[in-house]
């Protein structure tokens, strides 16, 4: 679940409109996207596939399905996670259903699909059919995304509410098999035959605003429910980004002139066999914290960049023991779990 919904919102409608001050370059769509009445331009999807792990990925095209009745998700024999494309209207809802197993992970995530020059988010619902409410968790609060261990075998219901002008979407349902702890997906850009592996813990996302030069062709977001439950984490992402633009690659590890906050460099640091230039960026306002570490380098002529973006609140603001302070050195692991998986073909 999310803090500070307002920020994000904010984010999320100023890199909508913001033109990349380079050209990212973006790896082949896998997904197919209905086309909606009126044409518009999507934020492309990147290539995700699974590891090692058979997959389902149902497309629902328009006509919606009428409000109130119940969409079923199922995956394909030893499938693991689903894909859903759909579309739903503004001031609407729609609900999907599926069933797993006691003890099972299972994470939901949503990746809006925003026309140009719009804004807008799908907060959702999660209970079980014995009436106990996975997410939110707080009546004050909006439901962006959960994933947690599931609480009894029966059916589960997910209802999507849109709040603002998201036609399209992409929702992420993974449940990983009995006894697993996590499942792995794989991310290609044949264009660069750049790679790298994720956990569910982490799912494509729309990025908020950070010191990346260039648009990021793939923004994971931490989706892991229990690492935000009562503690001053807000968002954490890893940006990745890509481009042979010849100006972005004449500077590309040098600090950003036109980021959030100053860098400060910090030096060279090899990962996975690449060498990077370590930069650090952090940021403070009304109470929120920004911090970013930033790796850019250049190989074959292409300006990379990998970027942790965490943004978490004052504790010394809330009434003393109601939140603890996350653990910094616990999300700096998970987002370099994924860093050392970094590799170019």
């Amino acid at each position: 679940m999310k803090k500070n919904i307002s920020l994000l919102l904010l984010s999320l409608l100023i890199t909508a409109c913001a033109a990349p001050t380079a050209t990212p370059l973006q790896p082949s769509i896998a997904e197919t996207i209905a086309s909606p009445t009126e044409p518009v331009q999507f934020t492309p999807l990147p290539t995700l596939t699974a590891k090692a792990q058979a997959a389902v990925q149902p497309t629902l095209t328009p006509p919606a399905m009428p409000i109130g009745q119940l969409n079923e998700i199922k995956f394909k024999a030893n499938g693991t996670y689903a894909d859903v494309t759909d579309t739903i209207a503004l001031g609407s809802n729609k609900t999907y259903t599926i069933n797993a197993m006691e003890g099972q992970v299972m994470s939901i995530s949503i990746l809006p699909q925003i026309p140009d020059g719009s804004w807008g988010y799908i907060p959702m619902q999660i209970q079980g059919a014995d009436g106990s409410v996975l997410c939110p968790q707080r009546p004050d609060s909006e439901c962006m995304f959960w994933r947690g261990e599931l609480p009894a075998s029966q059916d589960y219901f997910v209802t999507l509410t849109p709040n603002g002008d998201v036609p399209q979407f992409v929702m992420r349902v993974a449940i990983n098999p009995p006894g697993k702890a996590a499942q792995y997906f794989q991310y290609n850009n044949p264009a660069t035959g750049l790679s790298l592996t994720y956990s569910d813990t982490f799912t494509p996302a729309l990025p908020p605003v950070g010191n990346y030069k260039t648009n990021p062709e793939l923004a994971l977001h931490f989706i892991d429910s229990k690492s935000y439950d009562k503690t001053n984490l807000s968002e954490v992402y890893l940006f990745l980004s890509s481009t042979s633009d010849a100006q972005a690659v004449a500077t590309c590890t040098d600090p950003n002139p036109n980021g959030g906050g100053p860098e400060q460099l910090i030096g060279n640091e090899v990962v996975n066999g690449f060498d990077f230039v370590h930069s650090t960026s952090d940021g403070a306002g009304a109470g929120n914290y920004y911090q970013q570490e930033i790796y850019r380098m250049v190989n074959k002529s292409v300006c990379y960049e990998v970027i942790y973006f965490i943004h978490y609140t004052n504790i010394g603001n809330y009434t003393p023991g109601t939140m603890t302070e996350f653990d910094s050195d616990a999300i700096m692991q998970k987002l370099g779990d994924i860093f050392v998986t970094f590799t170019i073909k």
